[in-house]
């Protein structure tokens, strides 16, 4: 096939370019199944992608335009992924090696676009091909690098640095000098641990971040009702995460608890697991915690409390690691009544209400402030989506599941409309 314009180079990265939706997000499955020790929450999740995303950019740009090397500079969206994993005390390697695995793919899909220059070019475009990519790949890991570095330096030198490495280690689950561990955290590993997430607003201002974190750790220390003091070591500049030192595992109220966070205004959210004893309590609190965040961010900050235990979300939290498998669950069960619109979102919500409340058209009626009426034509239009019977119990155990995993993280598991 005869060349359009331009080099064959060019030729090569338009063809690049019509396919760089799919491309970016087959890598991005990719590195998630190949590379360990990259597993983040949902906002790492979309700092990664925006990192790929630029580079792909990036790298047709430069076969394009053939711009000096000179001249190149890392996309911001790569380096400012690499400073959040330096943040975070994630290692350098997985980041190069994700970095190197994209390169690799991306060489491999250009490389059939070959066949499109005339044929005593090829061979010369495969040179350039190969050398060109290689030199904008080692241009961005070799700045990614000193951006993590520098990062790390300046995270650990900061107010909170060691006490995150001093916290990695500990929740490594490999053997620690617990009492060394405790002077440097000025927190007692012995006892009873309720662990705590805390991520601010996006509205609040950088220089905010560590007053807000700060008033969270006061109102829970109050309202827990502390045996020894608290821990706070910050994830990022966003994030923190928290352990309280308390009497026993009956520690504080929900509800209470609840209350007085949104009473105080704070511009944050909470997620807490359950209180657990000695370092092996300190930690398994914490994955709760961090679980209970996952839901919550499934299905979207601005939705339902601001506080957030793990006893209210345990069975979604548990399979809230894999959304994808979680959707086509939803979907299964739920058929029609899955489709993520308003109508559909009021039918799953009373059809819930009336399954909770032990399939009272009555109960669930008080509870919506509704006639029974429209609570009995609504589950009957509910069930007759999901095309399952109430008389099928093994059926209605599966739709409660559904419809309780749609509360919690609605719209992540929900399908698009038509």
């Amino acid at each position: 096939m005869a060349q359009i314009g331009g080099s064959s180079i060019a030729v090569i990265a338009r063809q690049m370019d019509t396919i760089r939706d799919q491309f970016i997000a087959e890598v991005f499955d990719l590195m998630k199944s190949e590379i360990q020790g990259l597993d983040y929450d949902s906002r790492m999740m979309d700092m990664w992608q925006a990192s790929i995303t630029e580079n792909y950019v990036a790298a047709v740009h430069y076969l394009l335009r053939d711009v000096p090397t000179s001249l190149l500079e890392a996309p911001p969206a790569a380096l400012a992924y690499a400073r959040a994993a330096a943040q975070r005390d994630v290692p350098l390697a997985p980041l190069v090696r994700a970095h190197r695995l994209g390169h690799a793919r991306f060489l491999e899909v250009a490389m059939q676009y070959v066949s499109l220059v005339e044929p005593e070019q090829r061979v010369p475009t495969i040179t350039a091909l190969v050398n060109r990519s290689s030199r904008i790949v080692d241009l961005v890991a070799d700045q990614m690098i000193i951006a993590y570095q520098e990062e790390h330096e300046r995270w650990l030198s900061r107010r909170g640095g060691l006490q995150q490495q001093a916290v990695s280690e500990l929740l490594a689950g490999t053997p620690v000098d617990v009492q060394r561990a405790e002077k440097l955290l000025r927190y007692r590993l012995d006892g009873v641990h309720v662990a705590a997430v805390v991520w601010v607003d996006a509205v609040v201002p950088t220089g905010d971040v560590m007053a807000v974190f700060e008033q969270v750790r006061c109102l829970v220390s109050a309202e827990l009702g502390l045996v020894g003091g608290s821990l706070l070591v910050p994830t990022d500049e966003r994030e923190a995460k928290l352990w309280f030192s308390v009497w026993d595992d009956r520690a504080g109220d929900p509800a209470r608890l609840r209350a007085a966070f949104e009473s105080a205004g704070i511009r944050a959210r909470l997620s807490c697991g359950q209180p657990g004893d000695g370092l092996r309590g300190f930690r398994a609190s914490l994955k709760q915690a961090e679980l209970a965040k996952a839901v919550v961010q499934a299905g979207g900050d601005g939705r339902g409390s601001r506080v957030v235990c793990y006893d209210d979300v345990a069975p979604v939290a548990l399979m809230a690691a894999d959304t994808d498998a979680v959707r086509r669950y939803v979907a299964d069960v739920l058929g029609d009544l899955s489709v993520a619109d308003e109508r559909n979102e009021w039918l799953r919500e009373t059809l819930r209400e009336f399954l909770v409340r032990n399939r009272s058209y009555v109960a669930a009626a008080e509870a919506m402030i509704l006639h029974r009426n429209t609570i009995q034509y609504r589950v009957a239009q509910a069930m007759e989506l999901c095309g399952h019977s109430l008389d099928d119990p093994d059926a209605v155990f599966k739709v409660q599941i559904a419809l309780e995993i749609c509360r919690w993280m609605a719209p992540a598991v929900l399908r698009a409309p038509q």
